[in-house]
């Protein structure tokens, strides 16, 4: 961002005070993990085949994710052939799969290939005693024998004690305290199953996490209340190492913290290189959109198609002047592009800028009169006008043919 007038964004100047108040420490090195292509997948009515996963898998390479959760190999044939097909191929990122706290799960993603086992134990009481039926020494006696386990395969260990923001703290306290003295965990994941925790709750969480053993911490949070980026966020301000996401955000229920909204959040407004290619954030989010099945949002964040969309005069007069008045940053530093809607709020700015995009002409004393016609006409379609309607709409008011 070198000079005055090419810079790329224009943020919040409070964001360093902000920051040193609320004691915000990033870790030196911060890297996301993808699990588009498990929990992703987890989205009821979500199928992806295995040249699905394979393309997808790819374009996030392209993008940079510093590892790909690539699938459950214990949940089908499909799914395990995915896994082998992607460690297969060569990519920069590092390969990884989800077991449950089995050993023939382990086997199983031992035998992929992959390079790291992301292990599944529920911590919360409600989620022990509704599913697993197990008392803490027998939780903590199955989470040291199989990491031990894993690591004795070969594998990366990732253990993760989901519903972890309803846990009891002082057992997940003593978890890791064990699992450290054991030496078979090389991260933990901080998972907010249910999406119930605040920003305040995992930054907490994480800073107790810390304190209770020197493991690198790995957010996942989901997004029932619409919280998954900003939650993902206040780890990462907490120290926590690797942050989970997904593409577009899908996932069961809410879906995840986003990917695109993680990353471009980071590094424009904290100024955090997490080793993502932010302009090619929109092509990836096309393909996951078109694989997935699961339309966008127009307005959605970062890749939606009207996220540098704008139709109102008065917005419109400021953007063609100075673009910060309306957009904090490029729009190309997400791959996108910035468009002028002509509709029922369009002023004589907005009408102007069309004109000379469609390379018309038109004297500036029937302008206001072209201004209040492009405004009929999009209450009487009630949607704003295309290219072509505008050409015509201007031809009518010229007699031009």
């Amino acid at each position: 961002m070198a000079t005055e007038q090419n810079k790329l964004w224009e943020t919040s100047p409070f964001a360093e005070r902000a920051a040193k108040e609320d004691r915000v420490g990033f870790a030196p090195q911060l890297r996301l993990c993808d699990c588009t292509l498990r929990d992703g997948e987890q989205q009821a009515g979500i199928v992806f085949t295995v040249e699905d996963k394979m393309r997808i898998a790819r374009a996030l390479d392209e993008v940079g994710v510093y590892e790909i959760e690539a699938g459950t190999p214990v949940q089908s044939p499909e799914d395990r052939e995915a896994v082998e097909a992607i460690v297969q191929a060569g990519l920069k990122a590092k390969i990884s799969a989800l077991a449950r706290a089995r050993k023939d799960d382990v086997d199983l993603v031992a035998k992929t290939g992959a390079w790291s086992v992301r292990l599944s134990l529920p911590i919360s009481q409600i989620q022990r005693s509704n599913k697993l039926k197990l008392d803490d020494a027998q939780y903590l006696a199955l989470a040291k024998d199989i990491t031990r386990y894993s690591k004795e395969r070969g594998l990366y260990v990732t253990f993760s004690p989901y519903d972890t923001t309803r846990c009891d703290l002082d057992f997940l306290r003593r978890v890791l305290d064990e699992l450290q003295r054991e030496g078979t965990v090389d991260r933990v994941r901080l998972v907010d199953t249910t999406g119930c925790a605040t920003p305040h709750v995992v930054r907490f969480l994480a800073r107790e996490m810390k304190k209770a053993a020197d493991i690198p911490i790995e957010i996942h949070c989901h997004n029932d209340f619409g919280l998954g980026v900003a939650n993902t966020i206040a780890g990462a301000e907490a120290g926590a190492e690797y942050l989970s996401v997904t593409v577009n955000g899908i996932g069961e229920r809410c879906g995840n913290a986003s990917l695109e909204e993680t990353a471009a959040a980071l590094r424009i407004l904290y100024g955090v290189d997490a080793g993502i290619d932010t302009s090619k954030l929109t092509v990836l989010s096309r393909l996951v959109e078109e694989l997935s099945g699961v339309t966008l949002q127009v307005n959605k964040a970062v890749v939606g198609r009207g996220a540098f969309m704008h139709e109102s005069g008065m917005v419109v007069a400021g953007l063609l002047k100075e673009p910060f008045t309306a957009e904090c940053y490029r729009p190309e530093l997400v791959g996108q592009k910035r468009e002028i809607v002509i509709g029922k709020k369009a002023g004589v700015a907005s009408v102007e800028a069309k004109l000379q995009e469609t390379g018309l002409a038109l004297p500036r004393d029937v302008i206001p009169r072209l201004v209040e016609a492009v405004k009929a006409a999009a209450l009487r379609t009630k949607r704003p006008l295309g290219t072509e309607d505008f050409k015509k709409l201007v031809q009518s008011l010229t007699g031009q043919r």
